[in-house]
């Protein structure tokens, strides 16, 4: 029996395929680029929307959907509500016990202990252990708690964004 070829195209042609379907879209930067909208500086409410661990940031990553609270970001247009924001709860991680915070008043171990211990007290949750976290994230137990935020703004690389600096359960 006599072997087939298959010719799946060349390289060139999957290049000029590629260079078409960019060319049949089209767009100006400098007509088109336009800042992301910006939440005003203050407090909002929202609810809980989804809880992770991020693993490589050893923390826990609240995602928060504003809701009820009225008015419009900074390009006048967007709505506040529905914008998704989002908290990190910072976990203890291998080496903190051994190295201190800048102003040399306590490890980060337990820095970040006592911010976490304050964080679930606010949010009137159990935080205790990393089983007790595990066990309410894996049963969504924290989905949908109002809450109220701070949103501030912070500069990263040149480029202002809001920041959520506090977050506690709606009393």
């Amino acid at each position: 029996m006599a072997e087939q070829e298959f010719e799946f195209g060349s390289a060139d042609a999957q290049a000029e395929d590629a260079m078409a379907a960019v060319m049949n879209v089209d767009f100006n930067l400098e007509d088109e680029y336009k800042l992301a909208p910006l939440v005003p500086q203050g407090n909002y409410q929202g609810n809980v929307t989804n809880v992770s661990i991020d693993a490589k940031g050893h923390a826990i990553l609240w995602q928060v959907t504003l809701d009820g609270n009225g008015g419009y970001q900074s390009d006048g247009e967007t709505p506040i509500d529905g914008q998704v924001m989002f908290y990190r709860a910072w976990l203890p991680k291998s080496g903190d016990d051994s190295e201190m915070i800048k102003s040399g008043g306590m490890t980060k171990r337990q820095w970040k202990i006592n911010a976490l211990s304050d964080f679930a007290k606010g949010m009137g949750i159990d935080m205790s252990t990393p089983a007790v976290i595990k066990e309410a994230i894996e049963n969504s137990d924290w989905i949908g708690i109002r809450v109220n935020m701070a949103v501030t703004f912070d500069e990263y690389q040149g480029v202002v964004r809001n920041q959520v600096n506090k977050m506690k359960k709606v009393d």
